[in-house]
């Protein structure tokens, strides 16, 4: 593949998540400041789920970016750990976020404010939010990128789960309207208050396996996608595998998993068969990309830590 084509690949890759940011960045601050005209805690808990949207395309976004940065000499791994650090971000933000929809929306209810909610213009607003969300998610379903014979292909797994989640926020936009409504008609300010507090339980619930994963991610542990229990049991009954130690498995990036492991092989075996059978296997079937085997004899032992 030439360099132009790689480049316009990348170029395609990018320009989803560059028109979904942008467009759902503008509709966050302007759902912000039409929450306060509108005096309405539902529309200034949805900008902030909107934002949820915002943060996870950036994080996408990164990692598409950063997957086609080369390593250095001082970044041997490359820089595919930015998106873990992303989504460190995102996490810290969206517990703010939730913790923010909380407090308002509870003192809205112990103390009502005297100002009323504008429910038509809480209508409008979340109209728009759908039609954005929607939009932005059309943009991901027909994101496939062309290879070198200009076939296109389903979307990858990141455009992939960017439109399941927009098309699942205009849901949330819809009852927002129809929390409008029901405040236009009934005047019932609370109305306003109760949908907030909805939308963060909403945040919560669905961002806690994201944050969970995050905060192991961040500290090392082994990628939710992958089964040490199944790697342990697939190296120690390999036929060529006398005994294994050290094994460890990392994560390089959201996506991605490293691992090494000490592996003391029968005399009988070839190396470099073994090497490329366990390598290739671990690769398919246990999502490990990146995987470093220290061959030894079996008399050698030096094991550093044992899990």
């Amino acid at each position: 593949m030439t360099k132009h084509r790689e480049d316009k690949q990348k170029t395609m890759r990018q320009k989803p998540y560059v028109i979904g940011i942008s467009l759902n960045m503008i509709f966050v601050l302007s759902e912000l400041l039409f929450a306060k005209f509108a005096h309405s805690t539902a529309l200034f808990a949805d900008a902030f789920h909107n934002l949820s949207d915002v943060l996870a395309l950036m994080i996408a976004w990164i990692a598409v970016v950063v997957f086609g940065l080369s390593a250095t000499k001082r970044h041997t791994y490359g820089w595919h750990n930015m998106s873990i650090l992303a989504s460190l971000f995102n996490t810290i933000l969206l517990i703010f976020a939730v913790i923010t929809i909380f407090y308002e929306s509870i003192q809205d209810i112990i103390t009502p404010p005297t100002s009323p909610t504008t429910g038509w213009l809480v209508m409008i607003v979340a109209a728009v939010g759908i039609v954005i969300n929607f939009a932005t998610a059309m943009l991901f379903k027909s994101s496939g990128v062309p290879d070198e014979h200009g076939h296109h292909h389903e979307q990858d797994l990141n455009a992939k789960t960017a439109y399941i989640h927009l098309l699942a926020d205009a849901g949330v936009s819809v009852g927002v309207i129809l929390a409008g409504f029901l405040i236009q008609i009934t005047g019932l300010r609370i109305i306003d208050s109760i949908v907030s507090l909805i939308i963060g339980v909403i945040i919560a619930v669905t961002s806690w396996p994201v944050m969970k994963s995050t905060f192991n991610l961040s500290l090392n542990g082994v990628p939710d996608n992958v089964d040490e229990s199944a790697v342990m049991r697939y190296l120690s009954t390999h036929k060529g595998v006398h005994q294994l130690h050290d094994l460890h498995i990392w994560p390089l990036s959201t996506t991605e998993a490293a691992m090494t492991v000490h592996l003391s092989i029968n005399k009988d075996v070839d190396e470099q068969i073994l090497l490329a059978d366990i390598s290739n296997e671990l690769r398919q079937k246990y999502n490990i990309s990146h995987v470093t085997i220290q061959i030894e004899t079996n008399s050698f032992d030096q094991a550093c830590n044992v899990i």
